[in-house]
């Protein structure tokens, strides 16, 4: 009976606050007579209410195992993000996007840039990084490229570079018309290319492979620009889905943590999105995962395992280097488990020793030749004693030479960042700035504290032993030192001018990958929590998940 006054309850609420969003999504309506807003905001409020409720229902009133919920949940708010934040509004998402449309011009066999290295899209696509029609194109260019080439110093606004109603009434209501034109008609040519004023991202391919896949298939079909954009975004979604899913089923305890992870706010609109840190997100979870499983339940470490670990090396690591120190946890793994056929005894032996020495050199080698192929103009640069000059600044930037020289300003400015910016890191991890970096596009404070306060209670159990052996923890604690401390220095020497006074250009999305250790290593039983009230914090993250989407579309929606 108190089951069910809960579910009432719960869903009182649901009604109750979504009928409060709808007054916001009414008023934007009156004031721009777009329809179709009312019509996504019902769609959206049924998909999360009948999500919700059959979350609480599973969750509460069965015992049943949440991997066999959690890729449903995920993919269902996946799309929901996918609707209420379009083509564009990640961070940095645009750069992605280009970056995934290169991939996908190699894999359909057309001409992937012109010249000077800018990507060659349809001009029919042209419009999501001009939506007012502002580029200025130049003629000679145009003829010599066979390219329509926007001049470079022409500017245009990015769809969704700021999320207001004209997003949805851009990118939803006029999509499809815009992209009709399959050619621009320019100075007497016709065009059917067009060049991105938006330079690629230089990281490893591998990590823009499925949604470039998905932009190929777009392309194929002869979709327009807005089935294209969808198409990338959903196969980078359904990588997400089962990289975590198998995540979950391989970590021998404590899932729920890899299902609170993945329902923040921050990490579902990434994997929802192009941005490669979907794919960075998901692979280090699941890589987590895949190494306690190895070093606790799996009785060896064999070839297919050696396949999984260097495949993540060389094709994950090198797109960002920060996250290399936790190759670190693969320590973890007793050396007696490193058998080539598989057998292991209790005592370590020469064939144990020599293949764990051929596995380390084996991954080792893999980050090191797929960095230096990828990444070796940014490492010269990251090296050099002189200082380079910051763009966006106008100003010079830090180097490691100029950081040696300056032993107190190095350290000053580490302090400063940790006493001024930890409000905005936490902030930016956990989904209050949601876009790119919105103040007023986030969950709404008390969905923030709800969150917040369940992750607290989840690192709490019955259970007298965790997942971690002490020797193990203190592994997990060095490597995800060396990743903050990394993420800190790339920052401080790559966007910090030499006038700030902290280090500028760190979000926190960029700690979500190391949070499941993190709180592998935190769990304790110095507060007893019952196994049931994990279900009920998971069930919270849902919850507040499904209403803050809700409010944030009904604020965009008022946003003229």
């Amino acid at each position: 009976m108190k089951k069910i006054i809960y579910l009432f309850g719960y869903i009182i609420g649901f009604i109750l606050i979504a009928y409060i969003s709808y007054t916001y999504v009414k008023t934007g309506v009156e004031h721009t007579n777009d329809l179709f807003l009312q019509k996504g905001y019902f769609i959206l409020t049924a998909a999360v209410f009948v999500t919700v409720s059959v979350s609480l229902i599973y969750l509460r009133l069965t015992k049943f195992c949440i991997v066999k919920i959690y890729p449903i949940v995920i993919t269902v708010f996946g799309l929901a993000y996918m609707y209420v934040f379009p083509a564009m509004s990640a961070p940095d998402e645009i750069a992605h996007f280009i970056s995934a449309y290169k991939i996908s011009n190699i894999m359909i066999g057309e001409k992937a840039t012109v010249a000077d290295g800018h990507v060659i899209i349809r001009a029919e696509d042209i419009w999501l990084e001009d939506t007012d029609g502002e580029y200025i194109f130049d003629a000679n260019k145009s003829v010599k490229e066979g390219v329509l080439i926007p001049k470079g110093e022409s500017h245009g606004k990015i769809i969704s570079s700021k999320l207001e109603e004209a997003s949805y009434k851009v990118f939803y209501g006029e999509g499809n018309i815009r992209s009709r034109n399959i050619a621009v008609n320019f100075n007497g040519a016709t065009y059917e290319k067009a060049q991105s004023l938006h330079p690629p991202v230089n990281t490893i391919p591998s990590v823009y492979f499925f949604a470039a896949l998905g932009i190929s298939i777009a392309r194929i079909l002869g979709l327009g620009s807005v089935y294209l954009v969808i198409f990338g975004r959903l196969a980078n979604l359904a990588v997400f889905v089962l990289l975590t899913s198998f995540a979950i089923k391989f970590l021998p305890k404590f899932k729920e943590f890899i299902f609170l992870i993945c329902l923040f706010p921050t990490t579902v609109e990434l994997a929802a999105s192009y941005s490669y840190d979907s794919i960075i997100i998901a692979s280090l979870i699941f890589f987590v995962s895949y190494v306690f499983f190895l070093a606790y339940e799996k009785n060896s470490f064999d070839i297919k395992d050696l396949i999984v670990v260097t495949l993540f090396s060389g094709l994950i690591l090198p797109c960002k280097m920060v996250y290399f120190p936790i190759l670190l946890i693969l320590f973890a793994i007793p050396m007696q488990k490193f058998s080539v056929r598989g057998k292991v005894n209790t005592k370590i032996k020469k064939e144990n020793t020599i293949f764990f020495l051929a596995s380390a050199v084996t991954v080792l080698l893999s980050f090191i030749i797929a960095m230096y192929l990828v990444n070796r103009a940014t490492l010269a640069g990251y090296s050099t004693s002189n200082t380079d000059s910051l763009e966006w600044a106008g100003e010079q930037s830090y180097t490691i030479g100029y950081l040696l020289h300056n032993k107190a300003k190095a350290l000053k400015i580490f302090y400063n960042t940790m006493l001024v910016q930890i409000e905005y890191y936490h902030d930016t991890m956990m989904g209050t700035y949601l876009g790119h970096a919105d103040t007023v596009i986030g969950i709404p404070y008390i969905g923030f504290l709800v969150l917040n306060i369940g992750l607290i209670f989840s690192v709490f159990g019955e259970s007298k032993r965790g997942l971690l052996l002490l020797k193990d923890k203190i592994l997990v604690i060095v490597s995800v030192g060396f990743v903050i401390f990394f993420i800190f220095l790339s920052m401080l020497i790559a966007w910090t001018p030499l006038s700030s006074q902290f280090i500028e250009g760190v979000s926190g999305r960029y700690f979500i990958p190391v949070i499941l250790p993190v709180l592998l290593v935190l769990h304790n039983n110095k507060i007893a929590v019952k196994d049931d009230m994990k279900r009920n914090i998971i069930f919270l993250f849902i919850f507040v998940n499904g209403l803050s989407l809700l409010k944030i579309f009904g604020t965009i929606c008022i946003r003229l």
